[in-house]
């Protein structure tokens, strides 16, 4: 999208909970509906974008670039201010047990769709700055051991059976989401303690950024509790599953059944776009900073959301990813529509 702007269509849309919240009673359902059945819908409607082309994006300039920055940071304090907001709303405001829920399903959602994203993101860029929110960002879901597994783990064993990340073949994503929890955990350890031993510095200190940050959210919790009551940490702990199941199902359909081969010495290829699934669709982008575009992600991280571009001879997604992930949840459906098309491209990687 050309227009940076646009993508805080996923903070617009959350400012929307405000009111139907006040309002109560079934005005609450209208954000479920909007994402699990609209979102899909409308995703699939509005269709594909391939912007920006190579000479496009040639041409940005340090402003434009500053400016598609600043959204990325506007969205990351919105999410966080957002749910300030709703961990005070709910410890004033009395609720039925199923507005409660609703609420708490909605504000894991938002979690997951601008906190997550906007955190994997940052969690990419140079600046500690940006590192630093990535952290906050991840530690408001109890998962910032992410930031160090994605960035050192992830993408270097993208697309192998050592990585955690990578869904294989005929996987479901029930078996998928506790052999990617876990080990997305253990592999972060491993890595924070080989960089501590490198460093000189011992594990069970402050110098461990893992230790740092879940202490972080571990003393959060307990400040939630004490200031505003048990409803509110049920809230935070309620919305950081549910922001934690969403970016597992999404690293699920992100890289289904790819697998990268190796050379006759034993090393794996090197990875290329299409080692990931790829989703050129326009509501979908717009609303995850180009998170569809995952092959070229993946292809450079360090390449800004806003410049990331469409590869046609990567693995397409046949929808969105709101439909991709409603579609994970069914695995005789899923198996049903991506087991061919990863078929289909395996065909065209031995052909090729």
């Amino acid at each position: 999208m050309r227009y940076p702007l646009a993508y805080l269509t996923g903070v617009f849309a959350a400012l929307l909970v405000v009111p139907s919240f006040y309002a109560g009673g079934l005005w609450l359902l209208a954000m479920p509906v909007i994402i699990y059945l609209v979102l899909p819908v409308v995703d699939q409607l509005i269709g594909y974008s391939r912007w920006p082309s190579e000479h496009r994006v040639a041409r940005f300039d340090a402003i434009t670039e500053r400016s598609y920055d600043r959204v990325m940071t506007l969205a990351a304090w919105s999410i966080i201010a957002f749910l300030a907001w709703a961990l005070w709303a709910v410890s004033v405001t009395p609720l039925l047990w199923w507005e409660f829920a609703v609420f708490a399903l909605v504000i894991g959602e938002f979690g997951g769709l601008i906190g997550i994203v906007t955190a994997h993101e940052l969690m990419h860029r140079s600046s500690p700055g940006h590192k630093r929110i990535a952290f906050l960002l991840m530690a408001l879901t109890g998962y910032a051991h992410y930031c160090i597994e994605h960035v050192r783990g992830h993408h270097k064993r993208v697309a192998t059976p050592e990585d955690p990340a990578t869904a294989r073949a005929g996987e479901t994503l029930y078996a998928f989401l506790p052999r990617s929890i876990i080990g997305g955990f253990r592999s972060a350890w491993q890595i924070e303690a080989k960089r501590l031993e490198r460093a000189g510095q011992p594990l069970w200190s402050r110098h461990n950024a893992i230790l740092v940050w879940h202490s972080f959210t571990i003393v959060l919790m307990i400040a939630i509790t004490l200031l505003l009551g048990p409803l509110s940490l049920a809230l935070f702990v309620i919305q950081a599953s549910v922001a934690v199941l969403l970016l597992e199902t999404v690293n699920y359909l992100q890289h289904y059944g790819l697998v990268r081969a190796k050379d006759a010495t034993g090393r794996y290829e090197r990875i290329r776009p299409e080692h990931s699934w790829n989703s050129s669709h326009l509501l979908t982008n717009v609303n995850l900073f180009n998170l569809g575009r995952h092959s070229d992600h993946h292809r450079e991280s360090i390449r800004p959301y806003y410049k990331l571009r469409h590869y046609d001879d990567a693995p397409q997604m046949p929808f969105g990813y709101s439909a991709m992930v409603m579609l994970a949840m069914v695995p005789p459906l899923w198996f049903r529509v991506m087991d061919s098309r990863l078929d289909d491209y395996r065909r065209r990687r031995q052909t090729a």
